[in-house]
């Protein structure tokens, strides 16, 4: 049994759709300490229909910062850069529907609904403005979604190698018709692989001690107290019907994104990008036009659009973050708990400026 198997699935995702990163941080094969403080939820907030949206924070001090995960990812992806930011302020990171400790919705797992759960979950625990948004991967577009929504309330923003608007067009006028063909395969194989995992559980037919697909298997890192807490939640079935909802609505967020007109003013921003330079795994490659291509969108078009993401604000900077894996958090922590803390800084002196 491969005990990263959610894990490494959801990666696949990551590494095509989101953000061609070459590889991601691969977790150590001890239990990590750090993952302790995660094992008991903090703030349970009731966003209506009977679900909770758990928010994790540390720290005092305004602005508040509010990290947002990736595809596959939760609060425990930030265990190398919450501790040290909360030495500097308040800093909440929240779980998506269906991971962690958030319960799975019914709704469609867009970026639309994920922000609105955001918003929601932030009002139920009085979690105040100003905000500084930190958003990895995925967590990019809930960040410029919220931002763009509560403008008045942002005053910093922090994007780490994170999705781009318009992503599925973009990869695809760089590695052509391939693209469009191994997203459909990929997302088919992801949602086949989740919805097994329902359908298991759905009919009794899978449990803990058989389980040969490692559906509710946990990481290798996560000390036996994490595993205990999140036990029963890998139980339920609509869990993964919740992960399969955000799958498959990757590339519609890409669009809904998308706002010509957004412009942050004079708003502090850092976009950090992975060094790493992006491969098309050899599994899927189809072409060697579609493997150049793929190349092409990781050091050009990729890093391109990161440029113009900072460009939103006329305080905006890009940063390289040199042999970072996509994964920046986990692989070079430091890196981004500066570039927040110095967003941070810019929002308190714009503050008492005013």
């Amino acid at each position: 049994m491969d005990l990263d198997k959610p894990r490494t699935v959801i990666s696949c995702a990551i590494l095509w759709l989101l953000s061609g990163a070459a590889s991601l941080a691969q977790p150590p094969a001890a239990p990590d300490p750090d993952l302790e403080r995660y094992a008991t939820p903090q703030v349970l907030a009731d966003v209506g229909g009977g679900r909770k949206i758990h928010l994790f924070c540390m720290g005092s001090g305004r602005p508040t910062v509010i990290l947002t995960a990736g595809l596959g990812s939760w609060s425990e992806t930030w265990r190398n850069v919450q501790p040290a930011i909360a030495r500097t302020t308040r800093v909440c990171a929240w779980d998506r529907p269906g991971f962690g400790y958030s319960s799975p919705s019914r709704e469609p797992q867009d970026v639309r609904h994920t922000t609105a759960d955001l918003e929601t979950a932030l009002r139920a625990a009085h979690v105040g403005p100003p905000y500084v948004v930190v958003g990895h991967s995925l967590g990019g577009y809930e960040s410029l979604m919220f931002s763009d929504r509560h403008r008045g309330q942002v005053s910093g923003m922090v994007l780490i190698d994170p999705s781009i608007p318009d992503q599925a067009r973009i990869l695809a006028q760089n590695v052509g018709p391939e693209s469009a063909a191994f997203n459909t395969a990929n997302t088919s194989r992801m949602t086949s692989y989740f919805g097994g995992c329902e359908a298991g559980l759905r009919a009794g037919a899978l449990t803990p001690a058989k389980d040969p697909n490692g559906c509710l298997a946990f990481p290798r890192d996560y000390p036996d107290s994490l595993r205990t807490a999140l036990a029963s939640r890998q139980m339920d079935p609509a869990k993964y019907a919740t992960i399969i909802s955000l799958i498959q609505n990757v590339d519609a967020d890409g669009v809904m994104v998308i706002d010509r007109r957004r412009n942050y003013g004079h708003m502090p921003m850092i976009v950090l990008i992975a060094g790493a330079v992006p491969t098309l795994p050899a599994e899927f490659h189809a072409s060697q036009a579609a493997v150049d291509g793929f190349a092409r969108y990781g050091a050009v078009a990729r890093r391109e659009a990161y440029k113009q993401l900072a460009a939103l604000s006329d305080r905006g900077e890009t940063r390289l973050v040199e042999g970072s894996p996509h994964a920046i958090q986990l692989a070079r922590p430091q890196a981004v708990i500066e570039a927040v803390e110095q967003v941070v800084a810019q929002a308190r002196s714009e503050t008492r400026g005013q």
